[in-house]
């Protein structure tokens, strides 16, 4: 679903709006009063739903977010496990980008994120570059923000611009 709220999207996640926000002009509800811009929150919402199962637990989307009144891809995961930690997400973007031909030998740059970039634990999070482009980010989720879903579970999370990496990469096949 694309409808979102500031709350959820922004305040929340600790994220500015990426260009300007689609506004629903008669929403039925306050949970959906926006277009989203990203898809974490929805993923954090999905978890929360499903706290009762045990853990890991693993969710992710391909779907679309909308910035500047514009339809734009995104991919997004989002895993909550006892042993996770940098390490461990680190570990699956490097497969998930080597999958989409970028290496750290070659064209991609993984950097340290600034403390209070977004929902990410300071110190725990990464941007994603491919030839000095950015296609994504990752880390470990806050605490503080996974208290705000009603998680208190250890997550970490990424999520990619479907755009950014199709530019920035060549057709693997």
């Amino acid at each position: 679903m694309t409808l979102s709220n500031h709350d959820d999207q922004f305040t929340r996640m600790r994220w500015d709006p990426s260009g300007a926000v689609t506004e629903i002009t008669n929403p039925i509800t306050v949970d959906h009063t926006v277009l989203r811009q990203h898809l974490l929150p929805g993923l954090l919402r999905l978890l929360a739903a499903n706290r009762h199962h045990d853990l890991p637990q693993a969710v992710f989307e391909l779907g679309t977010v909308v910035r500047d009144h514009r339809n734009v891809g995104r991919v997004a995961f989002l895993v909550a496990e006892a042993s996770g930690g940098f390490a461990a997400i680190r570990g699956r973007i490097q497969a998930f980008m080597g999958a989409l031909g970028a290496s750290e030998s070659t064209n991609l740059q993984i950097e340290a994120l600034p403390d209070g970039e977004g929902p990410w634990l300071a110190g725990r999070a990464a941007r994603v570059l491919v030839n000095g482009t950015w296609v994504g980010c990752f880390g470990e989720i806050d605490p503080h923000v996974g208290a705000s879903f009603d998680l208190a579970v250890p997550m970490n999370a990424a999520e990619f611009d479907m755009g950014a990496l199709d530019e920035a990469l060549p057709d693997p096949v």
